[in-house]
């Protein structure tokens, strides 16, 4: 009988040696560091994506409300913590039963003002987050917690408060902006053209933190000043005073009309490394995202844009601002 046998060496060669298998491993790990950032660009702009459609249904949705009621949603009345425009935008992005849980006739908050709680027949809808206002790059924390246990829930995408410049950014009067308490802007007193003017722009949660003694993330925190009686003082003066204190309870109630909750203006240009700043309720600011290099905007038209970190400071306040005169056409 014949027996084939085998040699050392002849096994050695049916087998990688130590020095093989780390070459593969090394060229496998060169491979995926080079494919990685290209799957996360490839997310990013997915989410981009996603984000842009978000706040292209809200412009629609504004439309849609125009068309029946003759004006954009209303902003609150006379008081601070009434609710938003964004509260009576619900029926036409496809909201309409959580809308109808809204008793409009009921205050949002109830107790001191000062320290106001929610109104607890108002608590089940003011607590929901809702997708359409979620930017899905957005990594910040959509609930902010009062000092009464109740979760508020945030959006990202904040309501065109005016140019800021000057006392334009005060919510009780009426501001170069769509929004301030009580407003009733139609499109006719777009006079700078719908394709020129902001409806909404993107806005980064705060830190959630309603008091801090450091400023830790300026994208996240809006500076306190202290200069008096609210409307008092001018934005560049709240952008020159010293702080006194840090509050991260940016964009934390998309159902109450507070200025420094659901409105934003074009003071500050895109991520601006100056802070937003508060002063009564209302707030000083400037759009803010994760977008690398800037943020989107829709516009009043519907239309929406990409608008980089580096635009104009001029440009940009003029974009907020309907009736300025000033017609900026492509930027």
């Amino acid at each position: 009988m014949f027996y084939r046998t085998f040699s050392n060496s002849q096994v050695r060669r049916n087998a990688f040696t130590l020095i093989e298998l780390l070459v593969v491993i090394a060229i496998i790990a060169i491979l995926v560091a080079l494919l990685l950032p290209a799957v996360q660009q490839a997310r990013e702009a997915a989410r981009r994506t996603q984000c842009k459609n978000n706040l292209k249904q809200l412009a629609i949705a504004a439309h849609n409300y125009h068309d029946t009621h003759g004006t954009f949603p209303l902003q609150a009345g006379t008081s601070l913590y009434g609710y938003s425009a964004q509260a009576q935008l619900l029926p036409f992005h496809e909201q309409g039963n959580l809308y109808n849980l809204i008793d409009f006739r009921q205050p949002l908050t109830v107790g001191v003002a000062f320290n106001p709680r929610v109104n607890p027949a108002i608590a089940d809808v003011a607590g929901r987050v809702l997708p359409i206002l979620l930017c899905p790059s957005e990594s910040g924390d959509p609930y902010w917690t009062d000092a009464f246990g109740f979760r508020w829930a945030g959006g990202n995408y904040l309501l065109n408060g005016g140019s800021g410049e000057g006392l334009k950014y005060c919510s009780t009067s009426n501001t170069d902006g769509l929004f301030y308490r009580g407003s009733n802007i139609r499109m006719r007193d777009i006079t700078d053209g719908t394709s020129n003017t902001v409806f909404m722009a993107e806005g980064l949660f705060g830190n959630r933190i309603a008091s801090a003694t450091a400023l830790v993330n300026p994208q996240r925190q809006m500076k306190r000043v202290s200069l008096g009686a609210p409307c008092s003082a001018t934005s560049d003066q709240m952008l020159a005073a010293n702080a006194t204190g840090w509050d991260g309870r940016r964009a934390s109630s998309w159902i109450s009309a507070t200025g420094y909750q659901t409105l934003v203006q074009g003071y500050l240009t895109p991520n601006s490394r100056n802070p937003d700043i508060i002063h009564h309720g209302d707030i000083v600011s400037g759009p803010r995202s994760l977008h690398t290099g800037g943020i989107q905007l829709s516009m009043c038209d519907g239309s929406v844009r990409f608008v980089s970190e580096n635009i104009n400071a001029t440009l940009f306040r003029n974009i907020f601002s309907r009736d300025d005169g000033n017609v900026t056409g492509e930027f």
